[in-house]
């Protein structure tokens, strides 16, 4: 994503490297709301990961209003890596301007991890299109707790009815 795009109040950009703390505050605020898990880093862990890992690993767009950075959406290829937004301005639409932003990009399809427990964040996915394609324990993750692995296909030319895309929830 090279220039700017704006709507409902919120423009959609590359992040740059200037934009890592923000990121990481935006970032390590959110995932504070998920009370269902332990807090295994500080907000300075929070930094170093996006500065490290995060801004080199991945795409990131960052959706931003007049106060700043409010969401990010952070992608390797076909997977989201991360998907955040500062708790004051969930439900406003950052997110999904960044979920069409990433399908547009032409990928084949998009893959996620949520926490099994996050119903907030898996609504959200599924009223998008993605389908519940696998469930795990939680042994695999940093916090060991279940996740549910989520994918998004394009439809096929001419549109996937919505029959049929039901169907393909369910396999």
């Amino acid at each position: 994503m090279g220039g700017k795009l704006t709507t409902m109040g919120f423009t959609l950009r590359r992040a740059t490297a200037f934009d890592a703390d923000a990121i990481a505050d935006v970032y390590c605020t959110s995932f504070r709301l998920l009370t269902f898990l332990p807090m295994l880093h500080t907000a300075e862990e929070y930094r170093w990961f996006v500065s490290n890992v995060t801004m080199r690993e991945c795409e990131v767009t960052v959706a931003e209003d007049e106060t700043g950075i409010v969401a990010f959406l952070a992608r390797r290829g076909e997977e989201i890596r991360l998907l955040y937004t500062r708790p004051d301005r969930i439900g406003m639409g950052a997110g999904a301007q960044l979920i069409d932003a990433a399908k547009a990009t032409g990928v084949g399809a998009l893959e996620l991890w949520c926490f099994q427990a996050n119903r907030r964040a898996r609504r959200f996915y599924e009223a998008r299109g993605f389908c519940a394609i696998g469930f795990t324990d939680g042994a695999d993750n940093e916090e060991r707790a279940p996740d549910v692995r989520y994918r998004w296909e394009p439809p096929a030319s001419g549109g996937t009815s919505n029959s049929r895309k039901a169907s393909l929830c369910r396999k």
